[in-house]
């Protein structure tokens, strides 16, 4: 059993957590700014930092570790998205809205969440799981994808989080910063762009010597509009620590004067370094303090008792990765003894096949696996969890046996009697650890509701009862749609995204599209239309928006400029929403978003938007 000497990996920890808040700190006054900058020093100070969704995310997620026994999955995680996060910005709030409507993970982070996947609301949560299982990539890594795919699925962000938490892991045995680049990328695909741009940005590096010349290099070819676009910071990330020399200050200053998600990528340098060099300097951690600030005071967390200071959370992760190092069988133990890796076998420090499972998982979001006794049950949706009455949708159950004896097996469906499925019984004999997949065919009622739940019972015959599986189907948006003053048409829009380019050919034009929603009771909420055409929004007749920004960055934020959101008071029963849009020359694209008028700007789940009066 290979050895990590308590006291030094509790330095680590410590460092790792004190790191964090210094890069953080160091980046947060210009988050999402261009850059390049000048820093050499905190630009804004405040006692335990600055409150940042990097940090107090993770506190969560240790206490939903606890409550978990130390079997982590991305469903423990997902009840503490509901139970604790209060905040919902971007990917945040499409997939905590998901998970409202009934969509378990990966489909919570995939299902109208392309925009904002590949960002880096993941990425910044990767040091839980590395300070929870050091010297341990694999097990870190498990732990980061089932995190990121809550809110991620599908995307770039998350490798980037599998990445950040190999990485992290992977320094507190190997203490040369090449050696720990080289086998962190190597739990990442290598076609990934996450992987292409950290490599690149490491041969840039020993080309050019010179971090302005490496970002001018990194900005051209990975270069996004979107501030939070993960590959662009993750280089950025990268570059700070190649430029450190083994300095500190250097990694994190460096990284954050490279500009656009500043927090992120200075936090997760000063983290990595932190690991690496067991401390930050004073002159970094002495004017922050060891308090933890965090967003409770306002509901950005709620419903936990924070940990007040960097010591006490220090201990309480020194505790739980003990317990969650042998829980899990690792071969490496934290001791009074003095650290002793040479017992470690050789590939521990690499990815095995359960890491290219995970890789697999994230190629296909659209799969939800459930783990029955004698039985593997997969759902695949192959393609989004969508339904409308004009099409039937169809969805595969995959069936494998774990048993190294055949097994006979019948499905049943439980549906609304209004719903149909077909076949609504089948039955198939699985041979030996075999696998065999089942077809249904699903039909939607025209009265159709916005999240429907059927059940599908995996009966085993001679075995004991196993529970359904749920099936989650979303409710298309029911649009009518006219281009260029013709007819108005149906279309059935299976997201937030209005298609404006298909429907106008590439070519110049005006759109009008009317979308009823049925509200439930008179509520206030926030209309936004983000788009780069020029537009107006109706609601119930009143002109609520118009405008035209050609170079507006169309992204599906929850909030936005009062240009393109608006609050506005919804009537108990049918409301109609008018938009227009009209393109010139330049491509056009437009979402619709409904929130609340919190600071919270949490989806509101409860209209219908399937149906017309």
């Amino acid at each position: 059993m290979a050895t990590l000497n308590r006291t030094e990996v509790w330095r680590r920890v410590y460092a790792c957590w004190m790191g964090k808040n210094a890069g953080g700190t160091l980046g947060a006054p210009v988050e999402g700014q261009p850059g390049p900058h000048n820093f050499d020093w905190y630009p804004r100070l405040q006692e335990g930092g600055i409150p940042n969704d990097d940090l107090e995310m993770q506190l969560v997620w240790l206490e939903a570790v606890k409550q978990a026994h130390w079997q982590i999955d991305a469903r423990v995680l997902a009840q503490a998205w509901l139970t604790h996060i209060g905040y919902n910005w971007n990917e945040y709030g499409f997939a905590k809205r998901n998970l409202r409507w009934g969509l378990l993970p990966p489909l919570s982070g995939a299902y109208d969440n392309d925009f904002w996947n590949d960002c880096m609301g993941s990425p910044i949560r990767s040091e839980i799981w590395a300070c929870l299982a050091p010297a341990s990539p694999r097990l870190a890594v498990r732990f980061a994808f089932e995190d990121a795919i809550v809110d991620h699925a599908g995307g770039e962000g998350v490798w980037g989080e599998m990445f950040n938490a190999a990485l992290e892991s992977i320094v507190f045995a190997v203490h040369d910063l090449d050696t720990a680049l080289d086998l962190a990328l190597a739990f990442i695909p290598p076609d990934c762009q996450i992987a292409r741009a950290v490599t690149d940005t490491r041969q840039w590096w020993q080309e050019l010597r010179d971090w302005r010349k490496v970002r001018e290099r990194i900005a051209e070819k990975y270069w996004h509009r979107e501030p939070t676009h993960a590959p662009q910071n993750l280089a950025f990330t990268v570059l700070g620590l190649l430029a450190s020399d083994g300095d500190f200050g250097k990694a994190i200053t460096t990284a954050v004067n490279c500009g656009q998600d500043t927090d992120c990528t200075g936090a997760t340098a000063g983290s990595v370094m932190g690991i690496l060099l067991g401390e930050v300097p004073k002159k970094w951690a002495e004017p922050l303090g060891e308090t933890i600030a965090t967003n409770l005071s306002w509901g950005g967390i709620r419903n936990i008792t924070p940990l007040p200071d960097v010591r006490t959370l220090t201990d309480e992760v020194m505790t739980a990765a003990q317990r969650l190092l042998a829980w899990h069988g690792a071969p490496v133990q934290i001791a009074d003894a003095p650290t002793d890796l040479s017992d470690l076998p050789a590939d521990w420090l690499r990815p095995d096949d359960g890491v290219y499972e995970l890789w697999e998982r994230n190629r296909h979001p659209w799969r939800v696996n459930f783990d029955l006794t004698a039985v593997q049950v997969d759902v695949d949706y192959r393609g989004l969890p969508t339904i409308n009455p004009e099409v039937a949708r169809t969805v595969t159950v995959w069936l494998r046996n774990r048993e190294p004896v055949p097994l006979s097996v019948t499905l049943v469906w439980d549906a609304p009697s209004d719903w149909q499925v077909e076949p609504m019984r089948s039955s198939v004999t699985l041979p030996a650890k075999g696998r065999v997949g089942i077809n249904a065919h699903i039909h939607a009622p025209i009265r159709l509701p916005q999240t429907q739940t059927l059940w599908c019972q995996v009966r085993v015959h001679e075995r004991p009862a196993e529970v359904a599986v749920p099936v989650t189907l979303i409710g298309e948006r029911r649009w009518l749609v006219r281009r260029n003053g013709g007819e108005w048409k149906t279309e059935w829009l299976p997201d937030s995204r209005l298609p404006l380019e298909h429907w106008l050919g590439g070519q110049a034009g005006i759109v009008e599209a009317r979308l009823w929603l049925w509200s439930p009771r008179r509520q206030r909420v926030v209309l936004g239309l983000p788009t780069n055409g020029a537009f107006q929004l109706t609601l119930n007749g009143t002109l609520l928006l118009s405008g035209h920004q050609p170079d507006y960055l169309v992204r599906p934020g929850q909030q936005g400029p009062p240009s393109h959101y608006k609050t506005a008071e919804l009537a108990l029963g049918w409301n109609e929403v008018d938009v227009r849009v009209e393109r010139g020359d330049r491509s056009i694209d437009a979402y619709l978003l409904v929130t609340d008028p919190s600071d919270l700007h949490r989806h509101v789940t409860d209209l219908v938007m399937t149906q017309m009066p």
